[in-house]
């Protein structure tokens, strides 16, 4: 079984040779940095290739959708992105997702095209895969016996037989909204219209 701690680099070592195996590319083309269809070739159904085998390699269950696409089913049309365009709260709600690293992505006009770009290179997939190891379990909370993997998105306890189920990644990030939503959005919306009513009223 995997262990439940991985570096970044180790992630990255494992990934990158799923992502050379799978597209047939030397090893030292998958970079940190390395776009997987602009740089590496990828096409779409490599994609799906290289999902299946990272979910198998990592016990994870990767989100079908970008985090953008799951907010948007949150917040509503127009709230996070206009003609193509992130919204200061789209970029609010990314940039507090995304690693600091990625602050960069957000200054001046972010189009929805570039973002997805770069969650295509390596280093995104990387940070995504990261995140999501650390809600993978180790060990069975009836017995905590050592559990491996088994099919299906679930963990098998090694001790007691038990099945419990990875959270996927899809869940994951619809609860991350929710919790931004409710505790960010609202609040500094309630905020903003109590301004304005200030305001309307002195003036």
């Amino acid at each position: 079984m995997m262990s439940s701690k991985m570096t970044e680099m180790q992630i990255y070592d494992k990934f990158a040779d799923i992502v050379a195996a799978s597209l047939r590319v030397d090893r030292e083309k998958v970079t940190m940095d390395a776009h997987l269809m602009d740089d590496l070739g990828a096409e779409s159904l490599d994609l799906i290739e290289i999902t299946l085998e990272s979910e198998s390699a990592f016990d994870i269950w990767l989100p079908e959708k970008s985090i953008l696409d799951t907010a948007a089913e949150v917040f509503g049309p127009d709230v996070l992105v206009r003609e193509g365009v992130l919204t200061d709260v789209g970029k609010d709600l990314l940039r507090r997702r995304m690693p600091p690293e990625s602050a960069h992505l957000f200054e001046g006009e972010v189009t929805v095209k570039a973002l997805q770009s770069y969650f295509l290179t390596v280093r995104s997939w990387v940070t995504l895969i990261e995140r999501l190891r650390q809600y993978t379990p180790t060990t069975c909370d009836v017995c905590a016996g050592a559990l491996k993997a088994d099919t299906g998105f679930r963990m098998l306890c090694t001790a007691c037989n038990r099945q419990i189920p990875l959270r996927s990644g899809e869940e994951l990030n619809r609860d991350w909204v929710k919790q931004y939503y409710d505790q960010e959005y609202l609040p500094s919306m309630a905020d903003d219209s109590s301004s304005q009513a200030v305001t309307g009223t002195s003036a």
